[in-house]
């Protein structure tokens, strides 16, 4: 499947493009950043490498999206997204449930850590300006733990948190980089989260994503956080154009990474191609906890699954989502919507 892969998007990789590629966000995107900051107690270093398997295991149990990017859209991809981040703890914090070398053992977040973190890698204390070409596209995909259980669903924000405020987050991590000097952004938007076995309709046990019994209201919490996901990514298709409007120079694109979902969700045969029947509902990776040790079973066509576990889309999907970025990119998806591209 990987080589199919490369060589469909040969046509894409060969044309003229930006070859710098700079990612933000959670466990959606991350490859190994929060890892590193659970094996070792500390904060990655400068120009962290990222660990990609069988050294590293991205959330859907293998390589992001962003390597797949990277590898079939010749590009040099710096990533910086973080498993469990939100956009900003300002809005929606998750203190003691993050790495202890975190403050207040929080996860870090996209403006509070991921922000830095590059402008530490790569923004001159001189000039106060990246030193990364000016082609380069900084890409957020952000919103599923901000709406999520532990943020918004659940009513964990702070006070006066509402969506409005955290789809204002994602405009803000824009302009701070374009201070920097960045001036093309991909801002991708939220699947839809309901769809995900952990906020289905269908039952699911308890799990380290939501690990308290909640099927009395799973209903209720399936319905609010479509609401969420629907509200939110409608902000961002004014947010955005509007923020570009004034960031002179500025170029940008929404990816509809909801229209993609959606589309391998009602039409899985098109997106999936493991050898055991296709399974959108379900999920590929099990894992149960005896005496202190936490034991994974995966089956053996993983590229037949939508979803890796409860939460994260499979591998086979990150492949697919990695040509369309590259395609946005380009210019050329169909799940995206430019302005000044």
């Amino acid at each position: 499947m990987f080589l199919f892969f490369v060589f469909s998007l040969a046509a894409l990789a060969a044309r003229a493009h930006p070859r710098t590629l700079v990612t933000f966000g959670d466990s959606y995107t991350d490859q190994s950043r929060f890892a590193y900051f659970l094996i070792n107690d500390s904060f990655p270093p400068a120009h962290y490498q990222e660990l990609y398997p069988p050294l590293g295991y991205a959330a859907n149990g293998g390589s992001s999206w962003v390597r797949y990017a990277e590898l079939c859209g010749n590009l040099t991809a710096f990533n910086y997204a973080v498993a469990g981040a939100s956009c900003s703890n300002l809005l929606t914090p998750r203190p003691h449930e993050g790495p202890p070398a975190y403050p207040e053992a929080n996860f870090p977040s996209v403006l509070e850590y991921e922000i830095p973190a590059y402008a530490g890698d790569w923004v001159q204390n001189r000039t106060g300006r990246t030193t990364l070409d000016e082609e380069a596209v900084y890409v957020l995909w952000i919103g599923t733990n901000d709406v999520g259980a532990g943020g918004l669903l659940t009513g964990n924000q702070t006070q006066g948190t509402t969506i409005v405020n955290v789809t204002e987050c994602g405009v803000e991590w824009m302009r701070q980089l374009y201070a920097y000097g960045a001036r093309r952004f991909i801002l991708m938007n939220m699947i839809p989260l309901w769809l995900t076995p952990l906020y289905s309709l269908i039952p699911v046990p308890p799990d380290r994503y939501w690990p308290y019994a909640h099927d009395s209201s799973r209903t209720s919490y399936s319905l609010q956080i479509q609401e969420l996901v629907s509200a939110g990514n409608a902000l961002w298709d004014l947010q955005v154009p509007a923020a570009l409007r004034e960031l002179e120079g500025a170029r940008g694109a929404v990816f509809s990474a909801f229209d993609l979902f959606w589309d391998i969700y009602h039409d899985p045969s098109r997106y999936l191609n493991g050898t055991a029947p296709l399974n959108i509902t379900g999920y590929d990776a099990h894992s149960t906890l005896a005496g202190g040790a936490l034991t994974t079973t995966t089956s053996p066509s993983p590229d037949s699954f939508m979803w890796y576990d409860s939460l994260h889309p499979s591998e086979q999907c990150g492949r697919v989502l990695a040509r369309e970025v590259v395609s946005a990119i380009e210019g050329q998806s169909k799940y995206a919507t430019y302005y000044n591209w």
